[in-house]
């Protein structure tokens, strides 16, 4: 009798059982060899789908085949391989640990990893030893006389037992790492089993997008010499900037560590850092370079930046959809299935993520999440402006870093002209060096600006005075404010001060082409030496472009105030600028934790200053000023860098993996080894506290366009190619936005709900998002 793994929907083609687990097994010994563990992933592949030898699960299947309406998951086919690998192995020091782990990683292929907990309420000994299997007996025979024999099995998992032993005393045997590797192993098998399925689905189209990163490296070099050679960027800064550049080539050599690149704002890190990065994985073999940016609002730029000077298409952005659509099988891939394929399991050679999902990675839960993690092995992962990790998430972001650099043999750029101090908390980050020689001297070279603190109060007409009296000396002043609310309320005031054409908003309201069109229209006249007002949210300190004479910024945290700086006299047009720092009495930022925190400290910063004009260096954005600062936010939010979440017992998730926190019931005759709470970790990680959907916006012809093709005839290509585009007419609303919209009929969903859509009123060309629906752009849209 042959036993059914997968039928394949187009031509009714079977896939055994024994045939998929064996092909599974091949794909997790490639991608555990180089780690050396080969055969923990070998084992967890070759077990995964045992319990699909029962009769209950062969009749289910034909179930489907036939037709039949069936539940997808009713027969459960995880734990008979689980409960084989741990009654093989429990009691059995040290082979227990590796039973711990590859058992709960099988059982868990089709959900999240189980907690770990002491005594019969542990659900992985509920899973692996208590469950009722009917069939347990005839599933393992049937596994035997099929897949392999069972001396043989044995002497597998002995030699998986040693490898396992081996990593961890190559790594350090600490339940840190015990923890990773599990998440490891998951992720490996996880991609292995759904890589064979698709395979079987195409007929075995290749799907991979190789590559070669030695030649894109030539690339890049062809594309720095061409600016070297330009006799119109010679000039002193953009000499720094290529030496600085030089000077990352050259530490590519160095072998792989954590490493920081603390090129100041303007200094061109951005290449730079993908050039240490191209030499390095040239020199140490590396796999892939994954750029993990802060925000979704300047991942496409960068990515765009690497196309073009690498002269590739084949570069992966990662970040969030309007919509996920399932993928479709196809004869040949297009290069656009492949990126998208790429983008769920990050098997690519150059991918541009966020923050959310790098951290998502590790953490969140969902097996689309943990698949990508081992791809993070022998990659180089460069963190562009660190310092913004949310708080929370600070230590588990400092271990998931120790591990890429120890049990993944990655190395790991944090890229920022603020350094955090990632080695002054509880689960320190250790740097391995500084990339940049003689710092101090660079950043002095690179300073353009002067910070003045206005001892006065500023409530909006107050600081509307104070922007005429700075535009009389000043073509373009730039004022940055910390709430949506006090941007709004100004910019409504200053547009009876300055013309139509001179005053702008910018916020996280409007989508990134409403954004980014208002960004041309303020560049084309600072270009032109015309006058612009702009009034903006944070947001146009990271990764804008821009240069203004003046810029304003109300007190937040100090890393703020240097990216806010770096908008001013941007490219040295003149030797110095003045930024200045002010205190805005009608922003509300009580619930903006970080923000109120960061003002603290800063006005404590600058109070010193004042007793002592050498304090920090005698400057308020210095290192030592900067060191401080940090220094002292993390000891003020200590309690919350190891993620708290809500409950009586007000309990923290970094320990329930990390130390050993475990819920300690009655003895168990099987003590176990592990006591990460992995799923209780999942349920309760969440990157941004509050949940937030994308809608898609009727911005502009192309917005409108856009909405009336996917919510016509679409085809899978093509709606691939139109949701690309639509990122850049998306906008996150928060659950309270929502409900207030569905009320007033603001928003619809369309594609079976799947994809949301604001109408017309609900959309400002001034401002975006509109709760009170009373836009202009309805008449525009009529």
């Amino acid at each position: 009798m042959e036993y059914i793994a997968h039928v394949r929907a187009e031509d009714g083609e079977i896939q055994s059982v024994h045939r998929h687990l064996l092909d599974t097994k091949f794909l997790a010994e490639r991608w555990g060899e180089s780690l050396g563990i080969s055969k923990v992933c070998g084992l967890a592949a070759l077990l995964h789908d045992m319990g699909k030898y029962s009769d209950a699960f062969q009749h289910y299947i034909r179930r489907a085949v036939s037709g039949e309406k069936v539940r997808r998951g009713e027969v459960d086919h995880a734990t008979a391989g689980g409960r084989l690998l741990f009654e093989t192995l429990k009691r059995k020091m040290p082979d227990q640990l590796l039973g711990e782990i590859v058992s709960n990683v099988i059982i868990s292929h089709h959900g999240n990893l189980h907690d770990y907990i002491q005594g019969e309420d542990s659900p992985f000994l509920q899973r692996v030893e208590l469950k009722v299997l009917d069939e347990y007996e005839v599933c393992k025979k049937r596994f035997f006389d099929e897949v392999i024999s069972e001396p043989d099995f044995i002497n597998y998992v002995e030699a998986a037992s040693q490898q396992l032993m081996s990593y961890l005393e190559r790594i350090g045997q600490t339940l840190v790492n015990s923890t990773f590797l599990t998440k490891l192993v998951f992720s490996i098998l996880i991609d292995s089993d759904r890589t064979n399925t698709r395979q079987f689905e195409e007929k075995g189209v290749d799907s991979s997008l190789a590559v070669d990163l030695q030649m894109l490296k030539e690339n890049l070099e062809q594309h720095l010499s061409s600016l070297k050679s330009d006799c119109s960027t010679v000039s002193p800064i953009n000499v720094l900037r290529q030496q600085m550049s030089e000077q990352c080539m050259k530490y590519a050599e160095r072998p792989s560590g954590v490493y920081t690149l603390s090129i100041p704002t303007g200094g061109g890190k951005t290449l730079a850092s993908l050039r240490y990065a191209l030499h390095h994985a040239s020199h140490h073999q590396k796999k892939r370079i994954v750029y993990v940016v802060p925000f979704t609002t300047i991942i496409e730029q960068n990515a765009q930046v690497a196309r073009a000077v690498l002269n590739t298409e084949e570069i992966v952005e990662h970040h969030s959809n309007v919509i996920q659509l399932d993928d479709a099988s196809e004869d040949e891939m297009s290069l656009q299935a492949k990126l998208n394929l790429a983008k769920d399991n990050w098997d690519a050679p150059i991918i541009f993520t966020t923050m959310v999902q790098y951290l998502n990675t590790f953490y969140a839960k969902g097996n689309r999440n943990t698949r990508r993690l081992h791809h993070l092995s022998e990659a180089v992962v460069i963190f562009d402006e660190v310092q913004k990790v949310p708080t929370k998430c600070v230590s588990l972001f400092n271990e998931s870093l120790n591990f890429l650099k120890d049990g993944l043999s990655s190395s790991v750029i944090l890229c920022t002209a603020t350094q955090p101090a990632l080695d002054f908390v509880k689960h320190r980050l250790t740097s391995d060096g500084e990339m940049i020689q003689e710092l101090p001297t660079v950043i002095e070279a690179f300073k353009r600006t002067n910070i003045e603190v206005v001892s006065e109060d500023f409530n909006t007409e107050r600081l509307d005075l104070f922007v005429q009296n700075q535009s009389v000396t000043n073509q373009s002043v730039l004022i940055i404010l910390n709430t949506k609310t006090v941007v709004r309320r100004l910019y409504e005031s200053l547009k009876s001060s300055f013309s139509e054409d001179e005053v702008y908003h910018l916020s996280t309201s409007m989508c990134a082409a409403h954004r980014k069109c208002i960004l041309e229209k303020i560049n084309g006249r600072l270009d032109a030496g015309k006058r612009v007002i702009c009034v903006s949210t944070q947001l146009i300190e990271a990764g804008v472009d821009v240069s203004f004479q003046c810029v304003i910024r109300s007190f937040a945290g100090l890393d703020s105030i240097a990216q806010a700086a770096g908008r001013c006299n941007r490219h040295g047009e003149v030797e110095r600028r003045t930024v200045y720092l002010i205190n805005h009495v009608e922003e509300s930022v009580s619930k903006l934790t970080d923000i109120a925190k960061g003002q603290e400290i800063v006005k404590r910063l600058v109070v010193d200053l004042e007793r002592d004009s050498n304090a920090y260096g005698g400057e308020l954005l210095s290192r030592l000023a900067m060191q401080r600062y940090f220094q002292e936010f993390y000891q003020l939010r200590e309690a919350d860098l190891d993620y708290p979440i809500n409950g009586p017992t007000a309990e923290t998730l970094a320990p329930m993996l990390f130390k050993g926190v475990a819920n300690q019931h009655q003895a168990s005759d099987t003590p176990l080894l592990l006591v990460a709470r992995h799923r209780t970790v999942a349920d309760n990680f969440h990157v941004i506290d509050q949940k937030t959907d994308d809608v898609l916006v009727p911005y502009g012809d192309k917005g409108e366009e856009l909405i009336a093709l996917l919510n016509g005839d679409i085809n899978w290509e093509g709606a691939r190619k139109w949701l690309k585009e639509s990122q850049q007419y998306t906008i996150s609303i928060y659950s309270n936005e929502r409900q207030a919209l569905e009320q007033s009929g603001g928003i619809v969903s369309l594609l079976d709900g799947r994809l949301l859509v604001l109408q017309p009123s609900a959309y400002d060309e001034q401002y975006g998002l509109n709760l009170s629906q009373d836009s202009e752009m309805q008449s525009l849209f009529m």
